[in-house]
């Protein structure tokens, strides 16, 4: 009778195993066996696309890291910085609203810089709309500084409960099924959170394209106010405040610079990848024209 009992566990656990096997797919990104669906539950690669199957390649594949493969890259950026002009909008009503009236009051005050520099400004005239502007330009970004430290503290919380979620589930803490829409509401608020960051981190309200030439322009402007300011009758201290403040608006864009020039490099690698031939010519199409997205929507 117990011998009975062992051959029917091994029948019932080969069975198993099989029913297992049947409804798993190695993913060609990670090379784990995921769930049969359209994405992988490990790494979110895209298992079924809607065009024609492509031939996978699997020792092509493994010569690039996962992180480093040109696609991965390409969605990375883009779910990290964008969603469509359409949901940005729907998504950051509030966020749009307050930096909408930064970089309006940005747009004066950079504007009454250079109207005195070409003398079409009296220096007391110029001190008092530059202080007017000054404390409103103030208000505005502690409020913005507020609402981006909001936003990311509950992103880092949601990056950490993604974490031990990922880790339960492999453990057997926790079954697919679960793991898979606890997952993709975790995912779903990240992809609100990020257009609001976007847009909150971006006070001038400038295109990711643009930026090398605005901060070239502010940087024009403090050095001619530095060297001229005197000579016009300006007093050291609005001199200082002027420095001050450009100072710290190359500050914020230099946290832009950071994603135009990720973007830019991976532009380049596209270009590179595509001429060595590893990238079908619909392949680097895409993809670029993916990458020059981002580069038209506001930075973040």
């Amino acid at each position: 009778m117990g011998l009975k009992v062992v051959k029917s566990f091994i029948r019932l656990k080969y069975l198993g195993n099989q029913e297992l096997a049947a409804t798993r797919i190695e993913c060609p990104n990670c090379h784990r066996l995921t769930i049969k669906g359209r994405f992988c539950i490990y790494c979110g690669y895209t298992l079924e696309k809607p065009t024609e199957p492509v031939v996978q390649q699997p020792q092509e594949v493994a010569e690039v890291p996962p992180e480093e493969h040109p696609e991965t890259a390409v969605e990375n950026i883009e779910q990290a910085a964008t969603l469509s002009a359409a949901s940005v909008e729907e998504a950051v009503v509030e966020e749009k609203r307050l930096v909408d009236q930064t970089s309006m009051i940005y747009s004066w005050y950079l504007r009454l810089i250079d109207l005195f520099l070409e003398k079409e400004a009296e220096s007391d005239v110029f001190e008092e709309l530059y202080n007017e502007y000054r404390s409103r330009l103030k208000t505005l970004n502690e409020r913005r500084e507020a609402e981006i430290k909001k936003v990311d503290e509950r992103l880092n919380n949601l990056s950490s409960m993604l974490e031990k979620l990922k880790v339960k589930h492999e453990v057997g803490q926790i079954p697919d099924r679960q793991y898979i829409t606890q997952k993709l509401e975790i995912e779903r608020e990240i992809g609100k959170l990020r257009p609001k960051l976007m847009y909150l981190r971006n006070p001038f309200n400038i295109r990711l394209a643009d930026l090398p030439s605005f901060k070239s322009q502010l940087e024009d402007k403090l050095n001619k106010v530095k060297t001229a300011g005197r000579e016009l009758g300006l007093s050291e201290t609005i001199i200082t405040q002027v420095e001050e403040d450009v100072n710290e608006a190359l500050k914020v864009l230099d946290v832009l610079m950071e994603q135009h020039h990720k973007i830019k490099r991976e532009l380049n690698k596209l270009e590179l990848r595509y001429k060595i031939g590893e990238l079908k010519q619909s392949e680097y199409l895409s993809m670029k024209q993916k990458l020059e997205k981002q580069l038209e929507l506001p930075g973040g």
